[in-house]
């Protein structure tokens, strides 16, 4: 028979000429998708065989346990001297359910002159159109020693037998209570050797995979018993506290706690063991502890705790069968994260408060020169003592008074804004009529939007109830929001302003213009302070106005959205949820 590439694209199976490497895919699925490349597997039947006793497939290293290289030299040395049929395997088939999950059958074949006992993974299913399909795979082979040369013996080679004798066909039932055929139990009794309640390979599988993701974990793991004592450790726990699992097997967990922790980790496990229920298979897992952690050395490490109970209530149903798992994390990487962001906490509090220490004292050493400038200045305009004498000292005057209530409202601005930063802000929050404060601020605006050809036009929402909000701070919004929109319109553009009650019953104020906007990339950079952007008409402002606004909008607990494109204007709206809305 030839050998078939399968899994792995190793030449590591005997199998019928045609059966494709999908198909023996599909053969070694019926067991388990765990099953090991190199285990010994056979399998007969199946669509690929014209009867169910059919050798169809079996892995070099089964073939090496019978000493023979092909199919058919297999089929000859199980089958008897005078048998044609593979009888041993037949008749295990045979007790196999059609469809049922893998179980576990052993059989004693004579191999030469030594007797092996094999025990076998198999199953049986169903082939449409064609004989049932049995697949097997060798968990364990056992060697009962050499035979000697009677003929008796001979003669027997190749039948399946139990240690306490030889079964062969026709053979009589084993008796009730006894144990039958390929250590199946008989009614009322039991196997020599427990079944495995569930698939072995996968379980092993299982098993070696939690143990490398226990070791691989960056958390140190621990099992305790009942009373606390370490059972085993991970590797990381070992490299942890610097343990080898064998020095701290048997130890009191709390021998990883420094004294100043153990009361809370001794309470912590005690009340955790007094939670458990036997029936729920799982003890409470809560929220951990932060603890303190004692190497073998004698240092000290910051750890977080998470201790939970594992049941095996299948054995006994008592608590005796009780085991903890510890899942030790170690903090400290975090603590050092927590003070830098402490440390870096107080800097900004400390940057914070000298800069507004700062900026009132410049403010007072600025406002008290700067308000005699600028009242001379008027005084000088008005022409209180008489006319001013040269025109173009008149110009002067303007562009010194001007210049003046621009650094003034500069002022003004910084001290609002590090105020509000700072969190010094006081505002007194009282009923306010948006849709009120709305028409007077366009009001005092539209005389600035006639003067640049910008039409500014007003929607207001007659059912929007008051809002909670700071009047001062809410006008100074408005102005500051239509003050851009007119300041970055164009001739001939239009300025729309409307309120609105949402269905959740929040407001909104909605300020849309057709002015020259701004790219999508340069909306962020606008509430920077002192940023002005690259549309923005040189001659005016400071690059205070928006950050101020967002300052102001949020301290009122509201948000400031900002859409815009290029060229085609910008949408502000400014959102008040239902908790700052007052009812009717």
């Amino acid at each position: 028979m030839p050998a078939e590439k399968a899994q792995g694209g190793a030449s590591r199976f005997c199998c019928e000429p045609g059966l494709t490497e999908r198909e023996i895919a599909d053969i070694l699925s019926v067991l388990s998708a765990a099953i090991s490349r190199d285990i010994p597997f056979v399998a007969m039947g199946g669509s690929r065989a014209a009867q169910e006793d059919k050798l169809v497939l079996a892995s070099k290293s089964f073939l090496h346990l019978f000493g023979v290289q092909t199919l058919d030299s297999l089929s000859r040395a199980v089958s008897g001297a005078n048998k044609k049929s593979l009888w041993p395997l037949a008749q295990l088939a045979e007790t196999l359910i059609l469809d049922a999950a893998p179980s576990t059958k052993r059989l004693r074949f004579c191999i030469g002159s030594m007797e092996k006992t094999l025990t076998f993974l198999c199953r049986r299913v169903r082939a449409e159109g064609a004989p049932p399909l049995f697949a097997g795979a060798v968990l364990d082979v056992a060697d009962h020693g050499k035979r000697g040369p009677s003929k008796t013996r001979e003669r027997t080679a190749g039948r399946v037998s139990l240690q306490k004798g030889m079964v062969s066909k026709g053979h009589r039932q084993p008796e009730k209570g006894r144990e039958g055929p390929f250590g199946q139990a008989g009614q009322g009794g039991e196997s020599g050797r427990k079944l495995l309640k569930r698939d072995p390979l996968r379980q092993i599988s299982e098993f070696c995979e939690i143990n490398s993701i226990f070791d691989t974990t960056m958390d140190g793991v621990a099992v305790l018993d009942r009373n606390g004592l370490i059972l085993s450790m991970n590797r990381s726990g070992e490299a942890l506290f610097g343990y080898d699992q064998n020095e701290i097997a048997g130890a009191h967990f709390t021998a990883l706690i420094s004294p100043l922790s153990k009361p809370l980790a001794i309470d912590y496990f005690e009340g955790l063991k007094g939670g458990l229920k036997i029936d729920d298979g799982i003890g409470l897992i809560d929220h951990g502890r932060e603890v303190e952690g004692l190497t073998r050395l004698g240092g000290t490490i910051p750890l977080f705790m998470t201790l939970g109970g594992i049941v095996d209530a299948s054995r006994t149903g008592a608590l005796m069968d009780i085991r903890f798992c510890a899942i030790l994390r170690d903090l400290t990487h975090w603590k050092k994260v927590e003070r830098d962001l402490q440390a870096a906490r107080r800097e900004a509090e400390q940057a914070s408060a000298l800069k507004s220490d700062l900026l009132a004292k410049v403010s007072h050493e600025i406002r008290t020169p700067l308000s005699a400038i600028l009242g001379f200045a008027e005084v000088m305009l008005d022409g209180r003592f008489g006319p001013v004498a040269n025109p173009r000292y008149e110009s002067y005057l303007k562009d010194i008074y001007a210049s003046g209530a621009l650094v003034m409202s500069l002022v003004n601005d910084l001290l609002d804004l590090s105020k509000i930063e700072a969190g010094k802000m006081e505002f007194a929050f009282t009923s306010i009529d948006t849709n009120r404060i709305v028409s007077e601020c366009v009001s005092i605006m539209r005389p600035q939007a006639s003067q640049e050809g910008v039409v500014i036009r007003l929607s207001l929402s007659p059912s929007l109830p008051n809002i909670l909000a700071n009047e001062r701070s809410l006008r100074q919004i408005v102005l500051n929001l239509l003050s851009n929109a007119v300041k970055f319109n164009k001739p001939g553009g239009r300025v729309s302003v409307a309120t609105v009650l949402t269905d959740i019953g929040g407001a909104i104020l909605r300020i849309r213009d057709t002015g020259t906007g701004m790219p999508a990339a340069d909306i962020g950079a606008a509430f920077e302070p002192f940023r002005r952007l690259g549309n923005a008409k040189a001659s005016k402002g400071t690059g205070l106005g928006l950050p101020l606004t967002k300052a102001l909008v949020e301290a009122n607990r509201a948000s400031l959205t900002l859409k815009s494109k290029q060229s085609e204007g910008t949408l502000v709206e400014i959102a008040f949820p239902p908790s700052r809305v007052l009812a009717d």
